[in-house]
C-alpha cells in the first residue's frame, strides 16, 4: 500500500522502537511534508515493555494554515506537479534512509571470520526488519554466532539502495526474513543471492514465530555450506511434551454476562435459518453461536446484508437475512451502507448491539454516551436519530436480556420485511457492557444453581456457550463455576429442560417467593 502511494514507512521491532519512530515519523513528515506510516506487527501491538520517556517538549506551533489552491485543490496541471515534487521527495527519502541509524544498519563491520574489506565476503547473511529483527538478534547472541552479518531496515521504504547494496556486495546469499509478506525480498536486486519466501526458505503464510524463524535460518545456513544455529527440533519436542498433557483447548469466547451472547440466541431462536452477515468487535466471536456467517471489514455486515437479499430476490426468493453490528462500528462505518441499502429497497434485518462503548479495542467512550477519551464531555448522539435518519421506518428497542421480548421482537421484525410495503428493520439490542458498566449492567445479581433435572444435554456450555457452564470431568454433571458466574440469570431463560434456578436467599425463603 505504501509503494502504490509513495508513503515512507517504519516498521518497529519493540514498543520502545515504536514510541522512537513515531517522533521519527512525525519529524519526517514536517521535514518533507508527506503522510508517514508507522507499521507495528501482531508482536509489537500485543506486547508489554517498560520505556524511559525523555523530557517531552510543548508544540508551540500555532495553526497557520496557508492557501495554497495549486497544492490542496490541485487541478490536473497541477497534480502533474505535485507528483513530480513527491518523486523528488521520495528520492531523498530513500537517501536519508540509508544513514537512518539506529533504525537501518548492518553489522559488517563486526566482521569474524570473514571481512569484505579484504576481498572476501561473507558466505550468509540476514535481511530483516520488524519484529523478526529483535528475534534474529537475540538467537545470533544466545548461539555467539558473530560470523552472520545482519542487515536491519527498520525504514524499508522508500527502500534504502545504497546501504542494502553495500550489504549485498559483502554477502554471497542472503536471508530475508519479514512480516507479514514478501516486500523487501522484491526489492533486492540481486534474486541470485536472495533467500527466503520465493526460495521455499521461509514459510509463505504463518506468523514468523522465533521456532519458525530458527528453523529457516538453520535450513538456510545449511544450504550455504554453514553449521547451523542449532541441531534442535526448533521447540518441536516442547510442542509434542505440551500435546502429551492433553491440555483443553479453549477457544476465545465472550464474556460471562455478556448481552451479546444473550442477543445471539434470541436471534438463532427467532430465524434459525437465516444468513447472518457481521461484522468486526467483540460480537464477532458470535461466529462460535452460530450466528456469524461472514466477517469482512467495517461495515461490511450492513453492505453483504444488501447483497445477499438483492442476490436471492432475484429469483424471487425471500432468504431471511439478519445483519449484526456493534454500535461503535455502526457509527464508524456503517450509517452510509444502510442509507444504500435502503436506497436500493434491500430487505433485511439488522441488530446493532449497543453496549454504550467500544469494547474490543479497550473500552473507548461510545458517541451515545458523551464521554470523550480525554475524559471532557462531548455532545452525544442518539442512536435511534441516525438510524431514522438513514431513512429506516422500523426500529425497536430490546434488552437482550430478555429473551423472550428480543425473540419476539425479531420474529415481529421479519414479518414487516416481508411484508410488501415493508423494508429494512433495524432492532436496537441495548444492554451496557459487563466490563464497563459492571454495576449497571447487572444491578440485581441472580445466583443460580443447577437442580437433578438436568439432563446433562450441555445446551448451556456448549450452545450457548457460557463460560462459567462446564461439564465435570469426573462426575459428567454440569457444573457452575461461581468464580466466574456474573450472576446475569440470562441462563434461567434457555435451558431447555428448565433445570437451571434462582438460589434464594433467606428473605426469599420466608417470604415463599420463587
Amino acid at each position: 500500500m505504501a509503494r502504490l502511494g509513495k508513503v515512507p514507512v517504519f516498521d518497529p521491532g519493540s514498543p520502545e522502537e515504536a514510541r522512537e519512530m513515531i517522533k521519527a515519523a512525525f519529524d519526517l513528515s514536517e521535514e518533507f511534508q508527506v503522510p508517514v506510516m508507522v507499521r507495528p506487527a501482531i508482536r509489537v501491538c500485543h506486547a508489554r515493555q517498560n520505556i524511559k520517556y525523555d523530557l517531552l517538549e510543548s508544540n508551540l506551533t500555532k495553526a497557520d494554515f496557508k492557501r495554497e489552491p495549486t497544492r490542496w485543490a490541485s487541478t490536473p496541471k497541477f497534480r502533474f506537479l505535485q507528483h513530480k515534487a513527491l518523486n523528488e521527495k521520495h528520492v531523498k527519502i530513500s537517501e536519508k534512509f540509508n544513514t537512518m541509524t539506529p533504525f537501518n544498519m548492518h553489522t559488517l563491520e563486526k566482521g569474524g571470520s570473514y571481512s569484505s574489506e579484504k576481498g572476501r565476503s561473507y558466505p550468509f547473511g540476514i535481511v530483516t526488519g520488524g519484529i523478526p529483527s529483535s528475534v534474529v538478534q537475540d538467537m545470533l547472541e544466545e548461539y555467539e554466532r558473530v560470523d552472520i552479518p545482519v542487515l536491519k531496515l527498520g525504514a524499508p521504504y522508500p527502500f534504502p539502495e545504497k546501504l542494502a547494496d553495500e550489504f549485498m556486495d559483502a554477502c554471497d546469499k542472503v536471508l530475508v526474513i519479514e512480516e507479514t509478506d514478501t516486500l523487501i525480498e522484491y526489492l533486492l536486486r540481486d534474486k541470485h543471492k536472495t533467500l527466503g519466501r520465493l526460495s521455499g526458505h521461509v514459510p509463505m503464510e504463518g506468523e514468523l514465530v522465533p521456532e519458525k524463524i530458527e528453523s529457516a535460518l538453520n535450513r538456510a545456513m545449511s544450504d550455504c555450506g554453514l553449521s547451523p544455529l542449532s541441531d534442535f527440533d526448533c521447540g518441536q519436542e516442547a510442542f509434542e511434551l505440551v500435546k502429551d498433557l492433553e491440555l483443553p483447548i479453549r477457544k476465545p469466547t465472550l464474556c460471562p454476562g455478556c448481552p451479546h451472547r444473550a442477543s445471539f440466541y434470541s436471534i438463532r431462536k427467532a430465524l434459525p435459518k437465516a444468513i447472518y452477515p457481521s461484522d468486526i468487535g467483540c460480537y464477532t466471536l458470535g461466529s462460535n453461536l452460530g450466528v456469524v456467517d461472514t466477517v469482512l471489514d467495517m461495515g461490511a455486515g450492513i453492505t453483504m446484508a444488501s447483497g445477499f437479499w438483492n442476490a436471492y430476490i432475484q429469483d424471487d426468493v425471500k432468504k431471511p437475512v439478519v445483519a449484526t453490528m456493534g454500535d461503535s462500528t455502526f457509527f464508524h462505518s456503517g450509517i452510509t451502507g444502510l442509507i444504500n441499502a435502503v436506497y436500493n429497497n434491500s430487505r433485511f434485518i439488522l441488530v446493532i448491539l449497543d453496549n454504550h462503548i467500544t469494547a474490543m479495542t479497550g473500552m473507548q467512550p461510545a458517541i451515545t454516551q458523551g464521554d470523550r477519551v480525554d475524559g471532557s464531555k462531548g455532545k452525544a448522539i442518539a442512536l435511534e436519530t441516525i438510524v431514522k435518519g438513514c431513512g429506516i421506518e422500523y426500529l425497536k428497542v430490546v434488552d437482550p436480556f430478555d429473551t423472550k421480548n428480543m425473540i419476539m421482537a425479531v420474529k415481529d421484525a421479519a414479518e414487516y420485511v416481508n411484508d410488501p410495503d415493508g423494508g429494512i428493520a433495524v432492532i436496537i439490542s441495548r444492554h451496557p457492557c459487563v466490563i464497563g458498566f459492571r454495576d449497571e449492567a447487572i444491578p440485581e445479581k441472580i445466583p443460580v444453581k443447577i437442580t437433578d433435572e438436568c439432563d446433562d444435554c450441555g445446551f448451556c456450555h456448549i450452545r450457548f456457550e457460557c463460560p462459567a457452564m462446564y461439564q465435570d470431568k469426573e462426575t459428567g454433571k454440569t457444573e457452575i463455576n461461581k468464580v466466574l458466574c456474573a450472576e446475569c440469570g440470562v441462563c434461567l431463560q434457555i435451558c431447555p429442560r428448565d433445570a437451571i434456578e434462582k438460589v434464594q436467599n433467606a428473605a426469599e425463603k420466608e417470604l415463599g417467593c420463587g
